[in-house]
């Protein structure tokens, strides 16, 4: 098992960025490639709101790169939801751009969308599910951890003056999306992108008894036979997404 920490300044955001990159196995390596050939497969991973990318070290994520031979790449993703911000860093168009090219120079990984995933656990997951549906030029399947993906739900929360559960308030979800009363049915509401025609696929799992059931089936219902959902056993994460991060490795890789 083998991990890299990067860090990078980004012009996009204006700051620095540290990345986790989780190595496959030498095993799984082409080791005399001097010619550089070989482009292994990579998935994206976005934490949830209030984390960073060092969460991961408490997740699989090693050993899953180890065992399916795919590069598991990290990001630091801040406060901004995976979205271009009203008031603050491009965090959407980074992810798609500048990051991509930056790991793309540094490890063997391909460019191929069809060899390019992306996932994330809580409101990483929406980050995650949006990047697919926005832009399958870049990725080409994602998977949602026990995601919170109704924003909506979350603004009006907000509005209302009431606990959002994800550490943002009304304020703070101004400075990332703007005006809250025009949310529903933008560039940045699952649901409505989930009405556009798409060739990616999505995974959905969670564990029995989450609060974000029924917005996961839901948007599974809306994106059709493009997506796939899988309940897991209460209390099989442990905290550290043990179960649905091996859950999507699984689906990714079959």
């Amino acid at each position: 098992m083998a991990q890299i920490e990067m860090n990078m300044l980004s012009v996009i955001t204006c700051g620095s960025i540290s990345v986790r990159v989780f190595c496959p196995g030498m095993d799984k390596l082409v080791l005399d490639d001097r010619e550089h050939k070989t482009h292994y497969p990579v998935l994206w991973l976005l934490h949830d709101e209030g984390g960073a990318a060092i969460d991961w070290l408490a997740t699989p994520a090693d050993r899953l790169a180890e065992q399916y031979g795919v590069f598991l790449i990290a990001p630091d993703q801040h406060h901004a939801l995976c979205t271009d911000m009203k008031y603050g860093p491009r965090y959407e168009y980074f992810l798609n751009t500048e990051l991509t090219a930056i790991c793309r120079n540094c490890l063997p990984i391909s460019d191929d969308p069809a060899k390019n995933w992306i996932a994330g656990v809580g409101t990483g997951a929406y980050g995650a599910v949006k990047m697919a549906l926005k832009h399958p030029e870049t990725f080409s399947r994602a998977a949602a951890l026990n995601g919170v993906l109704d924003m909506e739900a979350v603004i009006q929360k907000a509005l209302l003056g009431e606990d959002t559960g994800i550490r943002h308030n009304q304020a703070s979800l101004e400075a990332v999306f703007g005006d809250l009363n025009a949310f529903p049915g933008s560039a940045n509401d699952l649901f409505a992108l989930a009405n556009n025609k798409t060739e990616n696929h999505f995974l959905f799992t969670w564990e029995e008894g989450s609060p974000h059931e029924a917005e996961n089936l839901r948007l599974a219902e809306e994106l059709g036979s493009s997506a796939e959902k899988v309940k897991l056993p209460a209390g099989s994460d442990l905290g550290s997404c043990q179960a649905t991060l091996r859950t999507a490795l699984t689906w990714l890789t079959r």
